[in-house]
């Protein structure tokens, strides 16, 4: 029996092979601690050239940064032998590829059920102070879990497009699922947009874009999807797949905005329907899988708290440090009024000597006592929250309900409901 491969210096223990691609081979692996976790090897010493290394160091720094549920999560990365690893949280479930291929095509509402997973996850995604754009959106690369929900995985092409190398060019991306302007080495918000209508197309029909009816550079989506499925997700793929990106949806909630209004206004009158046997409802507010809830905090959410705790400390240092310079005018002229002027001497060294002790190794006396202030006014501010009064029921009867989203950026979109009840049954409402 061959003995176990290890990575990390034992922390990490491999299973087997996920995948290999053109930028390394991902691995099946399990934490010293039992959580299950891919790991993706990048051979430094066999890349083609150095941007090969560089979008491989740059996919695991853009992943250190986020903290979605829909994205997975980072762990660490490391160097090893001549090449780098990116540890993440294993996404369990199946590519859309898979699914197609071993069911056909997927029925209508499970398409909406990734496109409204798609419009979480790029809200996401293109709202942070610099957009990220994953540019390799594709029935590969989204995962679903088996609670229904959909996962962008694979960010190798999270940067750089087209890479030069002599008189030649290499375009990183898929054809057929790549919006024109990536050919031209321009990547926008709009061209994960572009990708995902594609994505969609191909989970709705089974076949790759490239093949379905064209006009000119616009995919024909009539003519693709043959009247199998509603016009309102018909005219929202449309604008998805605009060959211009001016004329494209600017987001994906853009597009969906039509079919989530012709939805909501059937609902009330549509009867019940059995879900499809093949695709269960997904409970999207049970986010993130419980396998997952006990990883750690993301490594980004502890330097950012580290680093604003350097910060107040500097200021602190910097200020008493002004302070014991404007003491050799304040304090001599304090003690000449009582009298004391041969204490000066004593009074700024002593003062100097606590200065030192307080700013000692990084200001290590002045972190204590911040994070004991910090702990005391939240054991306070936790105090003085009022208990939370019992909450009564109130039926309204049958009412129809409106979602209303709004963009918040740098976080996902947040949304608010709208009950609409008749008059009479709003008063009764009120008296109970």
């Amino acid at each position: 029996m061959e003995p176990e491969r290890t990575l990390g210096g034992g922390r990490y223990v491999v299973r087997g092979v996920l995948g290999e691609g053109a930028q390394g081979t991902t691995f099946d692996a399990v934490t010293s601690d039992g959580h299950p976790v891919a790991i993706k090897r990048f051979d430094v010493r066999g890349a083609r050239g150095w941007k090969d290394v560089e979008l491989a160091e740059r996919e695991a720094r853009v992943l250190s940064t986020l903290d979605h549920p829909l994205v997975p999560r980072y762990v660490e990365h490391f160097e090893d032998d001549g090449a780098l690893y990116l540890v993440m949280e294993k996404v369990e479930g199946e590519t859309l590829e898979t699914i197609r291929q071993r069911s056909g095509p997927l029925p209508e509402d499970e398409v909406r059920r990734f496109l409204a997973d798609a419009d979480r996850a790029l809200t996401y995604l293109h709202g942070r102070a610099s957009p990220i754009v994953h540019r390799d959106i594709k029935p590969r690369n989204v995962v679903r879990r088996p609670n229904g929900s959909y996962v962008f995985v694979d960010f190798g092409a999270v940067s750089e497009l087209l890479l030069r190398r002599g008189g030649s060019s290499t375009v990183v991306g898929t054809l057929g699922f790549m919006a024109p302007e990536q050919l031209q080495g321009r990547a926008l918000p709009a061209t994960d947009i572009y990708a995902v209508g594609a994505t969609a197309l191909a989970a709705l029909t089974g076949a790759e874009p490239e093949t379905l009816p064209h006009q000119g550079l616009r995919v024909d989506v009539h003519a693709a999807l043959g009247g199998r499925v509603s016009p309102t997700l018909v005219a929202s793929i449309e604008q998805m797949v605009e060959p211009d990106p001016d004329r494209r949806a600017a987001t994906l909630g853009a597009a969906l905005d039509g079919m989530r209004q012709a939805q909501g206004a059937g609902a009330a009158s549509a009867p019940p329907q059995a879900p499809h046997a093949s695709y269960p409802p997904a409970p999207h507010a049970s986010y993130p899988p419980a396998p997952y809830a006990s990883y750690p905090p993301p490594a980004h959410a502890i330097h950012g708290a580290s680093a604003r705790e350097d910060e107040l400390v500097k200021s602190i240092r910097r200020l008493l440090w002004v302070l014991w310079g404007l003491g050799w005018i304040i304090v001599p002229l304090v003690l000449r009024q009582v009298h004391a002027q041969n204490a000066i001497p004593i009074v700024m060294f002593g003062a100097l000597a606590a200065l030192l002790i307080a700013t000692w190794h990084k200001g290590a006396l002045l972190r204590v006592l911040l994070r004991r202030v910090a702990a005391r006014a939240n054991a306070r501010a936790s105090a003085a929250l009022p208990a939370e009064a019992p909450r009564r029921r109130i039926d309204v009867g049958p009412a129809q309900v409106r979602i209303h989203t709004t963009e918040l950026q740098p976080e996902e979109l947040v949304g608010r409901t709208e009950r609409t009840t008749s008059g009479a049954e709003d008063r009764q409402a009120r008296r109970r």
